[in-house]
């Protein structure tokens, strides 16, 4: 009896001959069976590690999720430690005799009907907001304060200009804070009586010592590159009552001189 064949032609439009394959019986039946065993391991596969896969997935992006939340509430932490060093420096600094009142009816008040409550700063209050330009120049980088993506705030502007401009204070206020810092180098923050305070960084030098009181105008200060600077400029930061406010709100002349990237639609 003559042994059953399989013959498979492969027909190519570049050849004028057709590529012949010959297979016994028994070698095309392996061939199959071969082939059937493969693809049915092949979906038991997919059906057994796919949901694996799918979990693996699910946890995975679930564990990014808790990492960025620990990030965030790391950062969190991280900001109240600082506001409340920096409450806590100022109010040393200030002294506990220190009265400083909301507004200038308030303090006529406290100083009247407490003649004995200790030294009294008087800051008048026409001259207390902050709206007088420090420095003139260019905002390189904007005011950010971000609810969600806390590491990229910036709560205040940074105002590009010449290294040793006088920087002059925004409004008249007591200094409460002169010194170095790593971040700002010399620092000069002012208070300015109904819950303002700004902040001066990067400066060259500081020309104002703590407990001073310095009017709208006044130089405490020359812009420099000092702390962690990339270049000279004055870091500005404006806050009232523990908030942060984006000094363009309050300094008008700066909205005309914005060339920071978050400007750049005309925002």
């Amino acid at each position: 009896m003559k042994e059953k064949k399989y013959t498979l032609h492969l027909l190519s439009e570049s050849r004028e001959k057709p590529f012949i394959l010959t297979f016994k019986h028994q070698t095309a039946r392996l061939i199959i069976t071969g082939t059937v065993a493969f693809l049915a391991l092949l979906i038991i596969t997919i059906l057994i590690t796919l949901p694996k896969a799918i979990q693996y997935r699910k946890v995975t992006i679930e564990n990014a999720q808790l990492v960025q939340d620990r990030l965030k509430v790391s950062q969190i932490l991280s900001d109240y430690n600082q506001i409340r060093q920096m409450d806590q420096y100022i109010r040393s600094v200030l002294g506990t005799d220190l009265v400083l009142p909301s507004s200038d009816s308030a303090a006529a008040n406290v100083l009247k009907n407490n003649p004995d409550r200790g030294r009294f700063v008087q800051i008048s209050f026409l001259e207390n907001i902050p709206i007088y330009p420090p420095v003139t120049g260019y905002i390189t980088r904007g005011f950010i304060d971000d609810k969600v993506m806390t590491s990229e705030n910036h709560y205040g502007v940074d105002v590009a200009a010449t290294e040793g401009t006088p920087i002059k204070a925004a409004a008249a206020g007591v200094v409460v804070f002169s010194n170095w810092t790593y971040d700002l180098g010399y620092m000069v923050i002012l208070y300015h009586s109904n819950g303002y305070f700004s902040i001066y960084g990067h400066n060259q030098r500081n020309s104002v010592v703590e407990h001073q009181s310095v009017g709208r105008g006044e130089v405490i200060g020359y812009l420099g590159n000092t702390g962690k600077s990339e270049g000279p400029h004055l870091h500005l930061e404006i806050w009232r009552e523990g908030n942060p406010i984006d000094p363009q709100d309050l300094i008008y002349s700066y909205k005309k001189v914005d060339i920071s990237l978050k400007n750049e639609g005309g925002d």
